[in-house]
């Protein structure tokens, strides 16, 4: 049975996260799922029932421009090469696959060695229309060094439990942060704003893995360092006291992008971003 792996991006405005939620279909204030969305459109073309495991789940409002994701087919006689266009036609304007392509029976999307995140804060004196479902307008100027400050206590191995949403299922709450930074850059797109008074600012995030909302909570603390409401110390107080009481509050879902999944180089998927060997010491 053949096994594929396939590279999304969406907008996550209109679903409720990644994850199947039950009710979705039988109560009209339920928003559908990006997973059932794919799930259906590649049974729709296949004729059959297929489960799609991805690297890893979303919330309602989030968005990805490199979720990574496999399924398996058992009957499907479609040639591999229309598979991808015949899954997107199938799929709303919001959720395209980009690529797609057979791999070996071992791998799982679950399995990744980093991912990247990034949350764009949006600069200006008022909303860009635009920019409403992608990113998260701030009205007070954001201090850029200050945040980047900050940013150099969350590098490196540490127990994140005070970020994780409360409720959350897991094993270990200690993850290791790779890279992190703040930069500001040009609002992308046709129009013209003045790159002095209307920009973004993007906070990236690489890691060997993520807790729920763990990203939005520390970007919220970041928007109130930006802010010069608290020193970038605190992020070292929040770290150590285990406690989301000193954690700013949870930055809106529409400013969180997944950019990037990547997976050890032993896996052997051509167009996924593999992961480098580290040398030998």
């Amino acid at each position: 049975m053949p096994k594929f792996a396939i590279q999304i991006a969406y907008d996550g405005t209109d679903f409720c996260g990644w994850q199947i939620q039950k009710g979705v279909g039988k109560h009209l204030n339920k928003k559908p799922s990006i997973e059932g969305t794919i799930t259906d459109a590649i049974g729709t073309l296949c004729g059959e029932k297929v489960t799609v495991i991805s690297s890893g789940r979303t919330d309602a409002g989030v968005h990805a421009s490199g979720q990574v994701a496999h399924f398996v087919l058992e009957n499907c006689d479609i040639p591999v090469t229309n598979l991808l266009p015949g899954i997107n036609r199938l799929l709303p304007d919001a959720i395209e696959i980009h690529q797609l392509a057979e791999v070996p029976d071992e791998f799982r999307a679950q399995r990744t060695s980093r991912k990247q995140y990034s949350y764009y804060f949006q600069q200006g004196p008022a909303d860009v229309p635009q920019l409403k479902r992608y990113t998260m307008w701030n009205r007070r100027t954001l201090d850029v060094v200050l945040i980047n400050q900050a940013l150099k206590y969350i590098v490196g191995r540490h127990d994140f439990f005070s970020f994780c949403s409360s409720g959350a299922k897991v094993s270990s709450t200690i993850r290791e942060i790779f890279e992190a930074e703040a930069t500001i850059t040009p609002i992308p797109g046709p129009g013209l704003f003045d790159p002095d008074l209307q920009y973004l600012i993007r906070i990236r995030l690489v890691g060997s893995g993520f807790l729920k909302q763990m990203v939005r909570g520390i970007a919220g603390t970041l928007k109130q360092i930006g802010e010069k409401r608290r020193p970038p110390e605190d992020i070292i107080k929040i770290l150590e006291s285990r406690s989301r009481d000193f954690v700013g509050p949870t930055a809106h879902a529409s400013g969180l992008w997944l950019d990037k999944v990547w997976y050890p180089p032993q896996e052997g998927i051509e167009f996924l971003n593999q992961c480098p060997r580290q040398p030998k010491m």
